[in-house]
């Protein structure tokens, strides 16, 4: 993937041992950041918060006879929170506008 300031697509052929590579397309998954062609991330944050509601039903789901909330507060914190701050420090200026999709997992919980 080739990232620029200009608006037009730059189509270069790398190669590797005079291997050419192939084009990955539109995203590039590295250490399960979802990096698109123009940074956005908003792939990113739709699949991150996708996983953390589904772990956030999941433990509301094994936790429904907790008593204590400390006890829920911390399989929150290990669970979904962690999930939600994965590598935010590579995409958080881009969230700034999107952090209501984040906030709705929180008043979820």
């Amino acid at each position: 993937m080739t990232y620029t300031f200009s608006y037009e697509t730059i189509m270069f052929e790398y190669s590797v041992n005079d291997i050419a590579l192939k084009y990955s397309g539109d995203c590039v998954i590295d250490l399960d950041i979802t990096f698109d062609w123009s940074l956005t991330f908003q792939t990113q944050i739709k699949k991150v918060t996708c996983k953390a509601l589904k772990l956030l039903e999941f433990v509301k789901r094994m936790s429904a006879e907790f008593k204590f909330s400390n006890s829920l507060k911390t399989l929150y914190c290990s669970f979904v929170r962690s999930v939600l701050e994965y590598g935010i420090i590579i995409w958080e200026s881009c969230t700034l506008d999107r952090s209501y999709q984040f906030e709705r997992v929180q008043r979820k919980f």
